[in-house]
C-alpha cells in the first residue's frame, strides 16, 4: 500500500481560497458598478423626458392663449428667439416664443433645457 505525502501542498489551499475570494470581489464589483451606471443613465431619461413634457406643455400654454386672446394679457410681442416667457422648475428650463402673425397664421416654437448633471 502506497502511501502519499503531502507535506509540501499545505499551502494550495489557502491559495485556492484567496483567488475565489478575488473573483467573488471582481463579480461583486462589476454588478455594482453595472447598478451604478444604470441608476445614471435612467436619471437622464427622466430628465430629458420631463423637459420634452415641458416644451410640449409650453406650446400648449400658447396655443391656449392665442385662442383666448381676447380675454388674456399674452404678449402680442413676437421674437425669433426664446425670450418671450421662461420658466424654470426642478431644473428645466422652458422657453416659449412665437412669430408672426404672418397673413393671420403664428409659429409657436418652445425649448426646454435640463441639467445633465446635477450639482448639490
Amino acid at each position: 500500500m502506497r502511501t502519499h505525502n503531502y507535506s509540501g501542498e499545505k499551502g494550495i489551499a489557502i491559495f485556492v481560497t484567496l483567488m475565489l475570494l478575488f473573483l467573488l470581489s471582481l463579480i461583486t464589483i462589476a454588478v455594482l458598478l453595472t447598478a451604478y451606471n444604470y441608476n445614471n443613465i435612467c436619471e437622464g431619461q427622466t430628465r430629458r423626458l420631463k423637459a420634452m413634457v415641458s416644451a410640449e406643455s409650453g406650446i400648449n400654454y400658447a396655443y391656449y392663449q392665442l385662442r383666448n386672446d381676447a380675454t388674456t394679457n399674452f404678449s402680442t410681442t413676437y421674437y425669433s428667439e426664446p425670450t418671450a416667457a421662461t420658466i424654470t422648475l426642478n431644473g428645466i428650463t422652458a422657453n416659449v416664443w412665437a412669430t408672426g402673425p404672418v397673413s393671420g397664421r403664428y409659429t409657436i416654437k418652445s425649448k426646454a433645457t435640463y441639467l445633465k448633471t446635477q450639482v448639490q
